[in-house]
């Protein structure tokens, strides 16, 4: 035993819950590795799926724990990363059923023949007990056998530990990262001699007992690059997408994910990271990250990135030293890459964007959230209206990339329409390339998640509201106000969850489509064009996407495509009476059945529109 691992760091009740366990299940040293559909079931849509518009990235988390049982060569593991081996069945044959998704769990634990299986994954928060939720469902089929011992974590069980475990859906949880757990369990479960420190971030029995301390952050060593034997990396393409981002330089374009810094700096409180990952940001090591790089990109034929980082501009330093290393990648093999996550703003520098620009970067987001000021102090975000103008002022010298902002209404349940305005006129005034709106979601109540989106509005949903119905078209309240009618609420209304879904329908119109500044003289439409129609492939029922895809060809002079988008947008609304009433109520009708002829047509068209709003939104 290491001498840091004394009979004092062994927790007594944890050792006895697992060495029941053992006797019962008498394992074999197997452990499978399971990420669950990073989907709902109840909102399933197979046409979008086929198109390839669902999530399928790359099982990160487990890679991370695969690597670490590395060294204890008496250890078989395997991942299996049943999203993507879903999403591939379902794109590749049409007669498979999503109901019959477990047949592939399945189909995977009588290959591998585990004793031990690992479940971790990220998903919508919805219903987390859910017969049809995918990890509790994952759980309560593998309990079911009696033929695993069974261990859970990721972010998403870990807001609902103790429903988890007195629920008997799994015999232990960890809570947050999960390389020195997994380590400490395994010795505890099949080794004489525990070489690992107990880590307290470990739940177990039906009692949902915990080990007692305080949690260490996990130290960040090596790469990935061994775990990839397991990962078809270059197949998530064909199955489906990381975000537009990656749809937009190409679907067939093979992608894989980096990481430079475990969590945040920040401590915004709707925010989960901190939570999870602990305070403060860890960075990995530069020389072992680009070695995985080089890696995937030499041997495995991946062309685009995305990172993963939560605070990708937390150590300026290692960010630039680590794009300085992306600099040959680019120029020998034109990678890109993107972070969809969200730059914080005080860190963005025209240093670090000329750097980012070098190496092959075609977007990002950057997280705002808010425009009232007492928003952003209640959520402790850093920044200020004042400081996100400034660098907004600076990012409109950088074209190249996509930017968008993130913003959420509906902030913690309290947000009035008032404080709701405010955000959308700053998103207005920052004029950067996308606004995206979402709603407000609990993500960082550990253990009592249920019962606060109970007090809240009942359940949970996706972010964005379309994506928690299967046709990804919202439902229509025509007692609700809309559009115009909107702005007419007084200001200290709260609004509830359906109100709230014309907000967001009336925001994202106006910001990113009526009011999209690459729809108006000197700005650029064909990038406009090129993230709409990747986001579409997300959204085929939606007819404004068709239309503002078909107006931005007409300002690109690219009548046929232009046409062809009408043509779509014209089918969806003859077959609707919903969308034709939202056009009609947002002025969108006239420029269906005026199809403009030409980009004056286009910007005069649009700033007309826009004018009928622009006073009451200023009011």
């Amino acid at each position: 035993m290491s001498s840091d691992a004394d009979s004092s760091s062994v927790d007594p009740r944890l050792a006895s819950y697992l060495a029941e366990l053992r006797q019962h299940y008498a394992p074999k040293r197997r452990l499978l590795l399971v990420q669950p559909p990073q989907f709902l079931f109840d909102a399933v849509n197979l046409d979008v799926i086929r198109r390839r518009g669902y999530y399928a990235y790359p099982p990160t988390g487990l890679q991370w724990l695969k690597s670490a049982l590395a060294p204890k060569k008496d250890i078989q593991t395997a991942i299996c990363d049943l999203n993507l081996l879903l999403l591939q069945r379902l794109v590749a044959d049409h007669a498979f059923l999503p109901e019959n998704w477990l047949t592939l769990l399945d189909q995977q634990l009588e290959r591998f023949q585990p004793s031990v299986v690992c479940v971790t994954g990220l998903t919508v928060y919805g219903d987390l007990f859910s017969p049809t939720h995918p990890i509790a469902a994952t759980l309560r089929h593998l309990m079911e056998t009696g033929r695993y011992i069974v261990m859970a974590g990721g972010p998403t069980v870990s807001n609902e530990i103790t429903g988890y475990l007195k629920s008997g859906l799994c015999h232990l949880v960890v809570d947050g990262e999960g390389e020195d757990a997994i380590q400490h369990l395994v010795e505890l479960l099949f080794d004489e001699q525990v070489m690992t420190a107990a880590t307290p971030n470990i739940y177990f029995s039906p009692r949902a007992e915990k080990v007692p301390g305080d949690v260490r952050p996990v130290k960040l060593t090596g790469n990935l690059t061994e775990s990839y034997a397991d990962i078809p990396v270059e197949q998530y393409c064909r199955a489906g997408c990381l975000n537009p981002y990656s749809r937009m330089i190409g679907q067939d374009i093979p992608y894989a994910v980096f990481q430079l810094n475990r969590g945040c700096r920040c401590n915004c409180a709707f925010c989960g990271v901190r939570p999870f990952m602990g305070p403060g940001i860890r960075t990995h090591q530069l020389a072992p990250l680009l070695e995985e790089v080089r890696y995937l990109v030499e041997k495995r034929g991946i062309r685009h990135f995305e990172a993963l980082d939560d605070d990708l501009l937390a150590n300026p330093v290692a960010t630039a030293a680590f794009l300085q290393g992306l600099v040959p990648l680019r120029q020998r093999y034109g990678i890109t890459w993107a972070a969809n996550n969200g730059l914080i703003t005080n860190a963005i520098t025209p240093e670090l964007l000329e750097l980012m620009r070098d190496t092959g970067c075609i977007g990002f987001k950057i997280g705002i959230e808010a425009g009232s000021t007492e928003m952003l102090r209640r959520m402790k975000k850093p920044g200020t209206p004042a400081t996100f103008k400034k660098v907004a002022v600076l990012l409109q010298q950088y074209p190249e990339f996509f930017v968008g902002g993130n913003y959420i209404i509906g902030l913690f349940g309290e947000e009035t329409f008032g404080q709701m305005l405010a955000t959308f006129r700053l998103a207005i005034e920052l004029n950067l390339d996308w606004s995206t709106f979402s709603i407000f979601q609990v993500t960082n109540n550990p253990g009592s998640l249920s019962e606060k989106l109970q007090a809240m509005s009942g359940s949970a949903t996706d972010f964005i509201p379309t994506k928690s119905i299967a046709s990804r078209n919202l439902q229509e309240d025509s007692s609700l106000p809309l559009g115009a009618e909107l702005f007419g609420l007084p200001h200290d209304t709260v609004p509830g969850r359906d109100l709230l879904n014309n907000i967001w329908l009336t925001f994202n119109l106006l910001a990113n489509y009526i009011g999209n500044k690459n729809l108006k003289p000197g700005g650029d439409a064909a990038k406009f064009v090129r993230w709409v129609e990747a986001v579409r492939v997300s959204y085929p029922e939606n007819p404004y996407m068709s239309l503002f895809a078909g107006l931005g060809r007409v300002v690109m002079g690219d009548r046929e495509q232009a046409l062809e988008h009408h043509a779509a947008c014209c089918a969806i609304l003859g077959q609707s009476e919903v969308w034709n009433h939202r056009f009609e109520r947002f002025g969108l009708d006239e420029l269906v059945k005026n199809f403009p002829q030409n980009d004056v047509e286009v910007y005069r068209g649009l700033e007309e529109l826009f004018e009928r709003y622009r006073l009451m939104v200023s009011a």
